[in-house]
């Protein structure tokens, strides 16, 4: 009888060991999906983001104004890829559709890097290739640069050159009562130098969002020879009739391209 209940005293201990064994907690380790673990990014919408993730970690972003010599211009239905030489180095650049020459200088700021880039409309893959997405600045943005004789103030003949801004001969006239004409400015303008004028005109022209400033070309039918650049903060249409008011500026150099004999200021549209 005490030799049965020994026994069922030994099983009953054996089974609550077995039972306090099987309640210890248990550790779950945390499993990565490594196909799920990198986002793809795209810059260009229209390109294929399989390719653009390769190799990201040696992308890099560059703010420094670089001076570029165009080489080679292929056009796609969105964007323009441009083989050009900086210091000796040849290397690729993409941006917006916009007028670019072959064999001219153009200046641009930033760039992402990217390596292995394909655009499957060209069939081809860039080994390395930078995004860029500010505008594209020519050498000679200015029309005017040195037109202006700097010893007597008179216009001297403008010289002209493929990657010059085109302009009509001849503009609509207009007058506004307490605008100055450009005729006049062009004509007398060290009388004008560092005061606020008012002027009036048709915008033939628009550089939008450069050096964080809009940059309008202005003709008034007075003076068509002459392109009288304004910055202002304020965007306008081309073909659109404004008065605008600036502060007159002489021999101002803004860098990458934009030199000016005489240009506007912080322009203010007039309602």
């Amino acid at each position: 009888m005490i030799s049965k209940i020994k026994n069922t005293l030994l099983v009953t201990l054996l089974l609550l060991n077995v039972l306090a064994c099987n309640n210890t907690p248990k550790v779950i380790k945390s499993r990565t999906d490594s196909s799920n673990s990198e986002k793809k990014s795209e810059i260009f919408s229209s390109e294929p983001s399989s390719i653009q993730t390769k190799n990201t970690s040696i992308n890099s972003l560059s703010n420094n104004i670089h001076t570029v010599k165009v080489n080679e211009v292929l056009k796609t239905s969105k964007y323009l890829y441009i083989n050009v030489t900086e210091n000796k180095e040849e290397f690729w650049i993409a941006t917006r559709l916009m007028d670019i020459t072959v064999g001219e200088t153009y200046y641009y700021k930033g760039g992402l890097l990217k390596t292995n880039y394909e655009n499957k409309e060209l069939q081809r893959v860039f080994k390395k290739i930078y995004l860029i997405s500010s505008n594209l600045v020519s050498s000679n943005h200015s029309t005017n640069s040195n037109n202006i004789s700097k010893s007597n103030f008179t216009p001297q003949k403008q010289t002209s050159s493929p990657a010059a801004v085109s302009v009509k001969t001849t503009y609509k006239k207009i007058e506004v009562k307490g605008s100055i004409k450009i005729a006049e400015l062009v004509n007398n303008y060290k009388k004008y130098e560092g005061k606020t004028i008012q002027v009036s005109g048709t915008c033939v022209k628009i550089n939008p969002n450069i050096m964080n400033r809009n940059w309008i070309h202005l003709k008034d039918g007075s003076k068509d020879d002459f392109d009288l650049v304004i910055t202002s903060d304020s965007f306008v249409d081309e073909g659109s009739i404004i008065t605008i008011k600036a502060t007159v500026s002489i021999n101002k150099d803004f860098g990458a391209g934009y030199k000016y004999d005489l240009i506007l200021e912080n322009g203010t549209i007039v309602p």
